[in-house]
């Protein structure tokens, strides 16, 4: 019996890339809604003697090419940021195991998984929910999720303008100047208000810890499609209640939804589906004029998908050296 491979960070970052990423998250969300994944709800465990929280996400995905049986423990320390050098507030490992047998066969690390595969998650709605061309992107947070989706998004979409907001003005001007730097370019825009920054927007993308809404339903145009990321109180309290309330929402997995999203509907908002309906056809897109909210959770399909995709390009690369 071979001992488990140790797929690290700075691997997994030379492995990734958008394409193969979207395709890995797009089977996960199609597989789920086939009844063809099995994930249980995540669990958390908090520290006794510490802030330090720990996150558990089992789950199982047939899949040709992306199946796996797997688990991911993620771990949140708030208090990493205060240390003396600072270390990441969350970092993840996914644990890889061969099905037949059970025994672990790698630890790859998750960290720069998670927020890859949450962003294209957010690309996969989009494709799926509205078909066309867009002009504005708005993002509302400049965080980790913030500026992965800005890059996720700027890779599948040739928008022409992409504002960012933050809380901390700084912070997203920091970004700004970054991307616009990197890409050599000047879409990107500093917001210096939510309102601003939402108004005349195509897609929005809200990545914050907002613990109160941070868009309101009077400054969206018709049509505008929203992933919502963030989770503040609870994974809802980003968008107005009148938004949900008029606008057609989709989730990634209804066994999430239940629990995690009770709250909306509390609120008498009723889901439109799974977004792997909509990708399979069972589900109509909804009309183009109309308001759409896709409500990510994150999924541990979409881990175990992304942890399989890392292992055989990682094995690819080790068999050709």
């Amino acid at each position: 019996m071979s001992n488990p491979i140790f797929i690290h960070e700075d691997q997994v970052k030379k492995l990734l890339n958008w394409d193969s990423t979207f395709d890995a998250v797009e089977a996960a969300l199609e597989s789920v809604y086939n009844k063809r994944a099995v994930q249980s709800p995540r669990t958390f465990t908090q520290s006794t003697t510490s802030k330090t929280l720990l996150l558990t996400m089992p789950g199982h995905l047939d899949n040709e090419r992306f199946g796996a049986l797997g688990c991911k423990l993620v771990t949140v320390a708030p208090d990493n940021i205060n240390l003396e050098h600072p270390l990441p507030t969350i970092n993840a490992q996914i644990l890889l195991f061969e099905e037949a047998t059970g025994i672990l066969k790698a630890v790859v690390g998750g960290t720069e998984i998670t927020k890859w595969r949450t962003a294209a998650a957010s690309a996969v709605a989009t494709k799926h929910l509205k078909p066309k061309e867009f002009q504005v992107l708005a993002i509302l947070g400049a965080g980790v999720q913030g500026r992965i989706h800005a890059i996720c998004f700027n890779h599948f979409y040739d928008f022409k303008e992409i504002r960012i907001w933050n809380h901390n003005v700084h912070k997203a001007e920091t970004l700004v100047q970054e991307l616009n730097q990197v890409y050599n370019c000047q879409k990107f825009k500093c917001c210096q208000s939510n309102e601003e920054c939402v108004r005349g927007a195509d897609v929005v993308v809200t990545a914050t810890f907002a613990k109160s809404p941070i868009v309101q339903k009077e400054w969206l145009k018709d049509g505008v499609h929203i992933n919502a990321v963030g989770a503040g109180l609870v994974h809802h309290s980003e968008l107005s209640e009148s938004i949900y309330q008029s606008s057609h929402v989709y989730i990634d997995h209804w066994a999430g939804a239940q629990t995690e999203l009770a709250g909306l509907g509390k609120l008498g908002v009723e889901f439109k589906g799974e977004i792997g309906g909509v990708i399979t056809g069972d589900l109509p897109p909804p009309p183009l004029d109309q308001v759409t909210v896709f409500q990510s959770l994150g999924m541990a399909a979409e881990d175990c998908a992304m942890a399989r995709l890392i292992y055989d390009l990682f094995i690819q690369e080790s068999n050709m050296n």
